[in-house]
């Protein structure tokens, strides 16, 4: 019993005792990539502890290492520093949705419109998310809030298509891109970045 009894204290005394940090050496980046990932997150938090982005994108690193409890909690402190910051909320979303946390995704999209609506670059990043996974709806509804925001924002019209043509959705894309032209006729750098998506996006073959 007295033998059981010391095992379990010398796990549990284990499992306290914190990880060494790792050394960021060529054999660290060779080896195993959950480690990288998480061990690049935590010296990225150790530098910049307070910084709400850095901690966004440390969460999405350990969700991409498959530890959710860790990225949760990365996410929620990255939340409380910066609630209303709609590029912060768009990174925690993103991070979520990239990951095919479909429900957190979009729980962390409507965020942004209810905490920072005027944030005209968080909100067409959230519909450009979400139309080049195909959720085009959602994405819509988005660009909707943009256009209430601002109806002449033709470069995020563009963007927008450029979304919708990697979604493979053609249609849909014409119409954002037509709508930018004619907000814009003469503007040489429109047609430029119209071609652009056009010749970089294979879907539209």
């Amino acid at each position: 019993m007295r033998a059981a009894f010391l095992a379990l204290a010398a796990l549990a005394l284990a499992a306290q005792t914190p990880k060494p940090a790792p050394i960021f050496n060529e054999a660290f980046f060779n080896g195993d990539r959950r480690a990288i990932l998480a061990g690049c997150a935590d010296k990225a938090r150790s530098i910049k502890p307070k910084d709400a982005k850095y901690l966004a994108e440390c969460g999405r690193a350990y969700l991409a290492a498959m530890d959710r409890p860790r990225a949760i909690e990365a996410f929620r402190e990255a939340e409380a520093r910066e609630s209303k910051d709609g590029q912060v909320l768009r990174l925690i979303a993103q991070a979520w949705l990239k990951h095919g946390y479909k429900t957190e995704a979009l729980e962390g999209y409507e965020k942004i419109v209810q905490r920072d609506p005027k944030n005209k670059e968080a909100v067409t990043q959230a519909a450009v998310d979400l139309a080049e996974v195909g959720l085009v709806n959602e994405a819509e509804r988005y660009m909707g809030v943009l256009v209430a925001i601002d109806k002449d924002s033709w470069e995020r019209f563009v963007m927008f298509g450029r979304a919708l043509l990697v979604a493979g959705q053609r249609k849909k894309a014409a119409a954002w891109f037509a709508r930018a032209a004619t907000l814009k006729p003469n503007e040489e750098k429109l047609f430029l970045e119209i071609s652009r998506c056009f010749a970089e996006t294979q879907s539209v073959m």
